[in-house]
This record gives C-alpha cells, sequence and structure tokens, in this order.
C-alpha cells in the first residue's frame, strides 16, 4: 500500500511540477509543462495504470502554474530552462510556502486529485476490503492539500507526516478490527 501511494504521489509531482516574459514565452511553457505531463504519463508504465491525467488537465496545470507563480519563477525554482523547456528532475523542488500553495491549488483546480488518488489506491489490490472505509477517509482534500505544499515546499517528511502517517494509523486500526 505505502508503495502504490508513493508511486501515485510521485507520479502527480512528476506530472503538475514539470512546469513553466512574454505571452508567446507563457504559451510555450504552458505548453512544454503539458507536453511533459503526458510524455511522463506514457514513459511510466508501472505508475500510469492506476494514475492517468487527460490531456485538458495538463494543458490546465501548465496554464495554471505560469499564471499563477510566472515564468521567471519556474525558472528560478529550476522547472523551467531559460528556453522554457521543462527539466526532467523535479524530485528536489523547493517552492517558497506561498507558491507550494499556489501550486497546490493549480492542481487542485485542474484534476480531481481525490478521485485519482482514491481510484489509484481501488486499482492497486492492496488494500484490503476492511481498510477501504478508512483509506477513503484519509485521502480527504485537507491531507492531500497539506501533502502537496509540503512536495512542492520540497519536504518530503512533513509530506509523509500529512498523508502517510494518518494511513499507516488507518492501517493499523483496521488490522485490529
Amino acid at each position: 500500500m505505502t508503495k502504490t501511494l508513493a508511486a501515485a504521489v510521485l507520479t502527480v509531482l512528476a506530472l503538475s511540477v514539470s512546469a513553466c516574459g512574454s505571452s508567446n514565452d507563457n504559451a510555450q511553457a504552458a505548453k512544454s509543462i503539458s507536453d511533459s505531463i503526458m510524455k511522463s504519463q506514457k514513459s511510466s508504465q508501472s505508475t500510469s495504470q492506476f494514475f492517468t491525467m487527460k490531456r485538458k488537465d495538463a494543458d490546465c496545470i501548465g496554464k495554471g502554474l505560469v499564471d499563477k507563480i510566472g515564468t521567471d519563477q519556474l525558472q528560478k525554482y529550476g522547472l523551467l530552462t531559460k528556453d522554457n523547456k521543462t527539466k526532467k528532475s523535479v524530485s528536489a523542488v523547493k517552492m517558497s510556502s506561498a507558491d507550494a500553495k499556489k501550486a497546490t491549488t493549480t492542481l487542485f483546480g485542474c484534476t480531481d486529485v481525490e478521485g485519482m488518488m482514491q481510484s489509484a489506491m481501488n486499482k492497486s489490490g492492496n488494500i484490503p476490503k476492511a481498510m477501504k472505509p478508512c483509506i477513503t477517509k484519509t485521502l480527504n482534500e485537507k491531507n492531500l492539500r497539506g501533502m502537496f505544499d509540503a512536495i512542492f515546499q520540497g519536504d518530503q517528511a512533513a509530506a509523509k507526516q500529512k498523508l502517510v502517517q494518518p494511513m499507516m494509523k488507518c492501517a493499523v486500526g483496521a488490522q485490529g478490527q
């Protein structure tokens, strides 16, 4: 279960963080993000079978990150190159708290994060029937937003605490029933 959750979270992170002057630069940056999301989704077979995003969602994320955070700031974070192409590695992202909240808001505004996470968990086949109600309760907007805020700030320990810790408490409690 933890491996599936981690894979789903990393996919969302990679898909949403691979992000993006002028309106041409902004359009190019947004398209680069969207293209990167779709490409990453196709190349990560193990996760994409559980976790998929539509092109319109990827386009929304690309545009949202450019509009809310800005191309210059996304370049400073290392998410974009100077020519507005996406960089390959997004695992070391460290945004400011304010920009992390903007990225999380973009992600939640463009996709059904709760639905995607719950669908990924259900499709994984790793959740015992007795634990499903507890997992569903844990995969709520508050916990997921907190987790993504922490991820976008580069604080993996806090991200784990925001979601995995409540899930583990849930799992231990469900096994004891």
